[in-house]
Parts: C-alpha cells; structure tokens; sequence
C-alpha cells in the first residue's frame, strides 16, 4: 500500500485484502471482471457497491454515506463514498476505466480521458481543506498486459502520480484475467 499519510494501517489492510477477496469471489462464480475487459465497459457502481459494503462493515467506521455532497451549497457535485471513524472523515472517489491496449482500431484518446477524468476527481477532493479529513482516491484500470505496463506507466499512470505528488509504485490489487490484468489503484490526495 502506497504510504498513506494517516489512514490506519489496519483499515487499509481490511480494505485492500477485502477487495481483492471479492473481486477474485466475483471472476470466479461470475466472470464478471472477464466481462468488463472483454466489452472494454467501465462500471463505477460496481465497484463502488463492493467497497461501501467492506467500509460500512468494518471495525471502527461510525457512520458512511454514498454521494456526499462536497458542499451543501451545490448538492449536486457529490463524493462518490463518504465514511467515518471516531478520528477522521474519509472522502473516497471511486473509477473503474477500461484500457485500449490489444484492442485495435481504438484509439489512445480513451485512456487520456479516463486519467483526465480521474484527476477532475482528485481535484474535486483537493478542494476538502478540514485537518480532520482524509481525501483517497481508488481507481481501477483494464486490460492491462506485461507488454502494455511500460506505456501505461510512463505515459497514464505517470500523469496522476505527478498530479498527486507521488509515485505510485504498484497496483494494491492485481487480478489475472486470462492474459490480462485488473488493477486497482489507491492513493491519497
């Protein structure tokens, strides 16, 4: 995990290996990350249900909130998922972006989009200035291949890396699907 400034060590770990335990449960009985890579789909809420559902449960959260408006002047620019512990408030965005790597007659366009539309979100969450406030981001990209790394990290990955002020050494979570890979990111703002 990727040296988060005050997140409890022991909440990322409930998160990241609670994460991966679905995502793998859910390939296995219903192929469903197969199926995002293969139609190349994006399905935010997907991954958003999964992670409300570990968050809501684990020990220490007092109180969460899917879509909390980032201010209550404009209700309708919302956070994708909100939660609590008797510390500190967690505001967490959450994307799922498929890639165009091996799928030809696509264009690059789609992946600089996809980072484009991921750091509209991180600064969204800048914008959260309480000391008692963690801002996160978890994002998810596929299909990525052993030959595709050197392009997306250099090219994509590079982008929200500089944007956040950080390296970002290694997916937290990496799901072989076939020949490809699933992974999710999750980093600090």
């Amino acid at each position: 995990m990727h040296g988060y400034k005050r997140m409890n060590e022991a909440l990322q770990a409930i998160l990241i290996n609670s994460l991966r335990l679905r995502l793998e449960l859910v390939e296995k009985r219903h192929r469903y990350l197969s199926f995002l890579i293969d139609n190349r789909k994006a399905n935010e809420k997907f991954l958003q249900l999964e992670i409300m559902n570990i968050i809501s449960s684990m020990p220490g959260i007092v109180d969460f909130l899917p879509e909390k408006p980032y201010d209550s002047e404009n209700s309708n620019d919302k956070c994708d998922f909100w939660f609590k512990t008797d510390a500190l408030d967690y505001w967490l965005e959450i994307k799922t972006r498929p890639t165009n790597y091996r799928n030809p007659g696509s264009s690059g366009r789609a992946i600089t989009d996809s980072v484009d539309q991921i750091i509209a979100d991180i600064d969204r969450l800048r914008k959260i200035q309480s000391e008692s406030s963690e801002r996160l981001v978890i994002f998810a990209f596929y299909p990525l291949y052993t030959d595709s790394y050197d392009t997306f990290n250099k090219t994509h990955l590079s982008r929200i890396e500089e944007f956040i002020g950080r390296k970002i050494p290694t997916p937290d979570i990496s799901i072989p699907v076939g020949d490809a890979l699933f992974n999710v990111y999750l980093a600090i703002i």
